[in-house]
C-alpha cells in the first residue's frame, strides 16, 4: 500500500518543464498580438497618407481642368472677336460699342492670364525642411532631388527610410506644401471665374443698353 501512495504522489507532482513550455507557448502569442497591433497601426497610417494624397491629386486635377476650360474658352472668344470687330468698325462707332468691346477684351485677357498662373508649375525652393545637418531635403518630392545623381539619391533615400521620424516629418512637410499650392490654385481659379462672369455680364448689359438708346 505505501508503494501505491508514492506512485500517485509522483504522478500528481507538477512537471516544471511542462509549465515552462506552457509559458513559452503563451508568451509568443502575446508578442504576436502586439506586433499585429503595431502592423495594424502602420497600415492605418499608410491608409490615411494614401487617402490624403489621392484627395490632393484629385483636387489639383480639378483645378487644372477648370483652368484649361477657361483658357480655351477665352482664347476662342478673342480669336472670333478680332475678325468680327474689324469689318464692323462703322457699326461699332455708330452704336458706341467701343467700351463694352474693350471690357470684353480685358476680361478675356485677364482670365487667360490667371488660368496660365494656375497651370504654371510652382517653385521648388520652398520645399526644403531643416531637420538636421545631414537630412534637409525630402526624397519623396522630385523637385528636391532633381540635381542629385542616381547613386546619391539611392543612398540618401535609404538613410531617410531607415528613420521613421524623418519619414513622418518629410511626408508632413510635402503634404503641407502640396496643400499650399492647391490653395493658391483654388484662389486663382475663383478670381478668374469672378472676373470672367462680371466682365462678360457687364459687356453684354452695356452693349444692350447702348443699342436700345441709339
Amino acid at each position: 500500500m505505501p508503494l501505491k501512495t508514492e506512485q500517485t504522489e509522483r504522478k500528481i507532482e507538477p512537471n516544471p518543464s511542462s509549465a515552462q513550455s506552457q509559458a513559452s507557448n503563451v508568451l509568443p502569442g502575446k508578442e504576436f498580438s502586439s506586433t499585429k497591433e503595431k502592423n495594424s497601426l502602420s497600415k492605418k497610417t499608410i491608409g490615411i497618407l494614401r487617402t490624403t494624397l489621392r484627395n490632393n491629386i484629385e483636387l489639383t486635377h480639378l483645378a487644372d481642368n477648370k483652368a484649361n476650360v477657361l483658357l480655351s474658352l477665352n482664347a476662342i472668344m478673342l480669336t472670333f472677336l478680332v475678325p468680327l470687330t474689324i469689318p464692323n468698325i462703322d457699326l461699332i462707332e455708330q452704336y458706341h460699342l467701343e467700351a463694352p468691346i474693350l471690357i470684353l477684351v480685358v476680361t478675356c485677357l485677364s482670365t487667360v492670364y490667371l488660368s496660365v498662373l494656375v497651370l504654371k508649375p510652382g517653385k521648388f525652393s520652398g520645399q526644403r525642411i531643416n531637420i538636421d545637418e545631414d537630412h534637409q531635403l525630402s526624397p519623396f518630392f522630385f523637385g528636391n532631388f532633381e540635381r542629385m545623381t542616381k547613386d546619391e539619391f539611392l543612398k540618401y533615400s535609404d538613410d531617410v527610410l531607415s528613420n521613421a521620424s524623418l519619414v513622418k516629418s518629410f511626408l508632413s512637410n510635402d503634404f503641407y506644401h502640396i496643400g499650399l499650392r492647391l490653395a493658391e490654385k483654388m484662389k486663382l481659379m475663383r478670381r478668374a471665374f469672378n472676373i470672367f462672369m462680371i466682365g462678360l455680364a457687364s459687356s453684354i448689359i452695356i452693349s444692350f443698353l447702348l443699342i436700345i438708346t441709339n
